[in-house]
Parts: structure tokens; sequence; C-alpha cells
């Protein structure tokens, strides 16, 4: 029985010690929280603005192609 308390009494021991040898590693974890909420952060703030940019660029392409095509009608009809 002795010996059973005293490798209980050595095991609880060598868990007090893991806390110390893993709080780097809790370091390294809250770092990276707080960069994934900053990218959903930007991602909330930048997401409307680009999707606009987005649809804006959509807009003027489709211009641009009615417009080459439009060159090209009036250079058929004026031959």
């Amino acid at each position: 029985m002795e010996e059973a308390a005293a490798e209980a009494r050595n095991a609880l021991a060598h868990m007090k010690l893991a806390p110390s040898s893993i709080e780097p590693m809790q370091g390294g974890v809250n770092t990276s929280v707080a960069v994934v909420a900053n990218i959903k952060s930007l991602t909330t703030t930048w997401g409307p603005l680009l999707q606009k940019v987005k649809l804006f660029t959509e807009l003027v392409d489709g211009i641009a192609l009615v417009s080459g095509r439009t060159d090209e009608l009036s250079a058929v009809s004026d031959s």
C-alpha cells in the first residue's frame, strides 16, 4: 500500500511540472487566436468594399466588350 502511495505521489509531482512546460505552447495558441480574430475583423472590414470593386470591374469589362463590338459594327458599315 505504501508503495502505491509513493507511486501516486511521484506521478502527482510530475503532473505539477507539466503546466510549466506547456506555458510556451499556450502563448503560441493565444497568439494564433488573436491572429485569427484579426483576420476575421479584416474580412468584415474589407469584404463589402472588395465585393463592390469586383462588381465595378465586371461592369467596366462589360462596357468595354460592348464598346468593342460597336466599333466593329461601325467599321463594317463604313466599308
